[in-house]
């Protein structure tokens, strides 16, 4: 958050996914792929 206060584009709704994706099973990284596609269709509808 501190650097998109830096860059000015304090606000700017964003999509969080968790890390690590390295060393995860392709089933946990579609989970979490499907996770932030829902938090984007939210941002995108509100």
């Amino acid at each position: 958050m501190h650097q998109l206060s830096a860059r000015g584009v304090t606000g700017l709704p964003l999509v969080i996914i968790d890390h690590p994706l390295g060393g995860e099973r392709a089933e946990a990284v579609t989970r979490r792929a499907h996770q932030a596609v829902e938090q984007l269709i939210s941002l995108l509808n509100n």
